[in-house]
């Protein structure tokens, strides 16, 4: 019986191995990386953002001038009896306005779309981190589903030499009907094992190619677990810090508390300069009007609002309860990033003291199947019992196996927990994505493509 363990451990080691796959190999890093840089739920993230960029630069257009320019052009004909030539006329006009002051409502609405950029930039890093976290799962999954699968393997196999064991047995007298049925029932025991095995192992292979992108091929063993806080006090002081989603909690709070001014300073007065160029050109008699004409005009205009209707009360009380909504979300979130750190710290413990006993109990397995199959040697025990005890080791190397897997999640869990889930801390070994770049391209709201971009940037930058 020794000897057929035996071989059933090189047929499990065999079978790990044709599950992992001949060609190529991939590391955890390098599905990281792949799901860093292709996943395609990041980069619809990474469009949003840019596009929220673009928010500053609407936001900053109220402080610089506005040109227009119009142009029109008629002709006009008689149909009475003996009318003359048409009357043909053009006119065309350039328009500049510029707003010298608004009691701050741009700049208040500036400085709100830049916090809002910052929180959506604090949003992408949590989607970032939340992706790298799913990818680590997934190929820790499948790592996981293809040792069980093997193990589930050798066990039919073994089960099977078991069965034909127990039928020769009977063939000479030696065992009863009853006692072929019923390993022949832990055998199609073990073969609903593979299949349940199996499947779970096509489940977890096709979670791993949504979130990586492609399929996993030879998946080695995962590498040292990275260096964890040494409290969990520590660790939730790291995640008051780091984690994204408080980031952005607080700029948003801080985006609001800017709408709140901006609804206030909508009750001040304005006053804004403009001036046109008007020129105008007709064949009528200049008695008429007619010839051509060119003029030029300047003019100072303030307004007041005294009476809305309620609108500016109203837009005020609206935004300071967005502010109290936005002050109690940070505390919220500040809760919540707590919690998730105290519970990942302690799944990472559990995780620990799992594995632990997990290789106790293999020991133990171990120990009690080598005793069980002497005994059966020696006519004091049945061939169930020692199924039983096989069936308990592979029992215990399966809650190792997963225990393993637990441990790996539960560490990735408390670095996404803390906020430190990024390329730069797990060294990937890539550039993390720098949303600044384009941020600094574009919020200078520039005018690209206009050779007068400059001079109206420099009209208006006077103002700022």
């Amino acid at each position: 019986m020794l000897q057929k363990l035996k071989a059933g451990m090189v047929v499990l080691g065999i079978a790990t191995i044709a599950l992992s796959g001949a060609a190529g190999a991939t590391t955890l890093q390098q599905a990281l990386r792949q799901a860093y840089q292709s996943n395609p739920s990041l980069q619809s993230t990474r469009a949003a953002l840019r596009a929220q960029d673009e928010s500053v630069a609407q936001a900053r257009a109220g402080l610089r001038p506005s040109v227009s320019a119009s142009a029109t052009g008629s002709s006009q004909q008689s149909l009475d009896a003996g009318a003359g030539s048409p009357t043909n006329s053009f006119r065309a006009s350039l328009n500049a306005n510029l707003m010298l002051y608004d009691g701050g409502r741009t700049r208040d609405a500036i400085a709100a779309a830049e916090n809002t950029v910052y929180a959506t930039q604090a949003n992408l890093r949590a989607a970032e981190q939340g992706i790298l976290l799913q990818a680590t799962i997934a190929y820790l999954d499948v790592r996981r589903d293809q040792h069980l699968l093997a193990l589930a393997q050798n066990n039919v196999k073994v089960i099977e030499k078991q069965v034909q064991a127990t039928k020769d047995r009977f063939e000479v007298g030696a065992v009863t009907r009853t006692q072929v049925a019923l390993v022949e029932a832990q055998l199609a025991a073990a073969k609903t094992q593979l299949a349940a095995k199996s499947g779970a192992l096509a489940l977890s292979r096709e979670v791993y190619r949504a979130v990586i992108g492609n399929a996993p091929v030879n998946l080695q063993a995962p590498p040292a677990l990275p260096k964890l806080p040494a409290s969990v006090s520590e660790a939730e002081s790291i995640a008051m810090r780091e984690h994204p989603a408080l980031v952005a909690a607080r700029f948003n709070e801080k985006a609001a508390e800017f709408d709140l001014a901006r609804a206030r300073a909508a009750r001040s007065p304005t006053l804004g300069i403009g001036g046109s160029v008007d020129y105008s050109n007709s064949n009528q008699p200049p008695i008429f009007g007619g010839g051509e004409r060119t003029s030029a005009s300047v003019a100072l205009t303030g307004k007041m609002p005294i009476y809305q209707g309620g609108a500016l009360s109203s837009a005020m009380r609206s935004a300071a309860e967005i502010l109290a909504s936005r002050k109690a979300n940070t505390q919220d979130t500040m809760r919540s990033v707590r919690q998730s750190t105290a519970s990942a710290w302690a799944n990472v413990r559990v995780a620990n003291a799992s594995i632990t006993a997990a290789k106790l109990q293999i020991e133990a397995s171990q120990a009690a199947f080598d005793g069980i199959q002497e005994e059966v040697r020696l006519g004091a025990r049945t061939t169930l019992d020692l199924l039983d005890a096989e069936q308990n080791l592979l029992t215990a190397r399966s809650s190792l196996a997963s225990a393993q897997r637990d441990r790996y999640v539960a560490t990735y869990n408390l670095l996404s927990a803390m906020g430190l889930l990024t390329v730069e801390n797990l060294a990937l070994g890539i550039p993390s994505y720098d949303p600044n770049v384009h941020f600094d391209a574009v919020k200078t709201a520039p005018l690209s493509g206009f050779a007068g971009g400059s001079v109206l940037d420099t009209i208006g930058d006077r103002w700022n």
